[in-house]
């Protein structure tokens, strides 16, 4: 099954998973509605999802926060189909007629792929128990007929469709051989005068020869041989290397159109499976947020160029180089630094929204181009963060460090200080080096230990010593870690919230003997149900989730 894309509809419907049966099944019911009314090209409130789904106003999420109605079309039908999936839904139970897609595909008189397109246009449909066939994708009549008033013209159509007979395929087939005997024939212009003969789409004609040519069947003097996955990577690799489409179409054996359709393919499947994070802000959303973010340059001092080679650090020399070298990495001011964070979150959010209008079957290279260009200009400035701020690392290290695992250590920071990069929220009005202080902090009191115990599996007597040495310097930052998680707690949390997270998640109380109090004795101290609790608890949460890394949570909720 699909996964929930929109993080703030991954962590709303989550929540909806822990309410009675009878709530989730109101709020399924709810989504379905909410699906009916969504317009792609709108932004909702999150606060506006989050009551129309759950009957819920909560006080604290910020105006803010938005989800495109294209997010909430992908997304709702992945929640309707789990959630519905959760309830076990008897079909025979539901007070009206439930079709299997393969009863709805035998009604309309179409294809079950036909189904599956309409499924994308709007038909609803959930998971229930067929008694026949058990769980499966069902259909409800009242559903159907909806869409079968609203979609009059695509229904008539499909409907109207006769499939492709053995007689017609075949005849298909030797039309195609026939013309594409004829040289000055181009394979595109045979199957546009088949599919006109035989009054088909243009598609049609095309899998019908694709499939042909599969069983090895020649059709063209030149066939079409498709090329599989290690020479579309191939061919995709020569171009980024610099060769021209013209060598590569010669290497191949193929025209320099398929060379183009090959290489835009692959450009948009990376960019479909690639994951584009970024920190959500209401002003990326007006119709000229780009010229009013981009368009003034930020004035900023590059490192110069040489100064980060130096890898490795063996002796109190080799240290000493290394520590004036970072010192002559220019710093970013408060200004520079908001501005860069700034157009590094829009530059991704950009990328991301046009990535949204990608798909495969209709390739678009200049919406992937525009969109690549989006995420090169961002890593630029996220490389530029990361060198402003490696003497952070250096510091850090340098109080936990020994010359043994000093290298180590700028490695871990290093991809600590990335991941910061990618999480800090440039809106709260904080310093990035406090925040990026905090997750190298955590991620050293992990390292340390383990690199202590490895010197001791190494080595005897030195290493256990070592470990000995190192180890409480671990726990202290583990400590320091958790005193910056309450500080985060009390600045956006309101009281009860803080005092549930508290004691649920075992903040009070010392490291090695924690207080910890169930859902039901919190509700019982301030006068709630334990349901209720947890709604509160779930909402505290997803505050937190938008300030800490995923590392940070982990400390926390593990």
């Amino acid at each position: 099954m699909r996964k929930i894309k929109n993080p703030l509809l991954a962590q709303l419907f989550t929540g909806t998973s822990f309410v009675p049966k009878a709530k989730q099944l109101e709020q399924l019911k709810a989504a379905e509605a909410l699906y009916k009314i969504v317009e792609p090209e709108k932004h909702y409130p999150f606060e506006f999802i989050y009551f129309k789904i759950t009957d819920y106003r909560p006080k604290d999420i910020p105006p803010e926060q938005t989800v495109s109605g294209a997010d909430l079309i992908r997304d709702l039908p992945v929640y309707i189909l789990r959630a519905s999936s959760r309830l076990k839904l008897p079909a025979e139970k539901q007070g009206e007629k439930i079709y299997s897609i393969e009863e709805l595909a035998e009604k309309f008189s179409v294809s079950t792929r036909t189904i599956e397109r309409w499924r994308k246009k709007g038909l609803m449909c959930r998971r229930y128990v067929f008694a026949s066939k058990g769980s499966a994708i069902g259909f409800a009549a009242s559903g159907v007929d909806e869409f079968a008033a609203a979609n009059k013209e695509l229904v008539s159509n499909a409907s109207n469709f006769t499939a492709v007979t053995p007689a017609v395929r075949q005849g298909i087939i030797e039309l195609a051989a026939q013309l594409g005997s004829d040289t000055s024939l181009s394979r595109t212009a045979v199957i546009k005068k088949v599919a006109a003969h035989f009054k088909r789409s243009h598609e049609t004609v095309r899998t019908v020869i694709v499939e042909c040519e599969k069983n090895k069947r020649r059709i063209f003097k030149n066939p079409h041989i498709l090329l599989g996955s290690k020479e579309t990577s191939l061919v995709y690799n020569m171009h980024e290397s610099g060769a021209s489409i013209d060598q590569i179409a010669a290497k191949f054996n193929k025209s320099t159109s398929t060379i183009y359709r090959t290489i835009n393919r692959k450009r948009i499947r990376k960019l479909l499976s690639a994951r584009i994070d970024y920190i959500p802000s209401i002003e990326f959303i007006g119709p000229d947020a780009e010229s009013q973010i981009l368009a003034k340059p930020v004035s900023v001092r590059r490192t110069p160029k040489g100064i980060l080679d130096k890898a490795e650090i063996n002796s109190d020399d080799d240290w000493h180089e290394f520590v004036d070298a970072i010192k002559k990495i220019p710093a970013l001011n408060r200004q520079q630094e908001a501005e860069l964070f700034r157009r590094y979150n829009f530059l991704k959010y950009s990328a991301s929204e046009l990535v949204k209008q990608l798909n495969l079957t209709e390739p678009c290279a200049k919406t992937a181009k525009k969109a690549e260009q989006y995420l090169t200009r961002a890593e630029r400035i996220k490389n530029l963060i990361i060198e402003a701020n490696i003497k952070l690392v250096v510091r850090i290290a340098g109080k936990h460090a020994s010359a043994t695992n000093f290298s180590d250590l700028i490695s871990e920071g290093n991809i600590a200080l990335m991941r910061a990069v990618e999480k800090f929220d440039y809106k709260k009005g904080f310093r990035f080096s406090t925040y990026a202080s905090w997750v190298i902090a955590r991620d050293f009191a992990k390292f340390l230990p383990a690199a202590a115990q490895a010197e001791k599996d190494a080595s005897s007597a030195l290493s256990a010593a070592e470990h000995l040495k190192t180890r409480p310097a671990g726990i202290e930052l583990i400590e320091t870690t958790r005193q910056s998680l309450e500080q985060v707690i009390e600045e956006n949390l309101t009281e009860r919230e803080q005092y549930i997270i508290r004691y649920h998640f075992g903040l009070t109380g010392s490291l090695v003997k924690k207080k910890f109090k169930t859902l039901k004795q919190i509700g019982n101290e301030l006068g709630l149900s334990k349901e209720r609790i947890r709604q509160i608890e779930l909402l505290a949460l997803g505050k937190l989730r938008q300030t800490l890394s995923p590392e940070e949570f982990e400390l926390l909720t593990g």
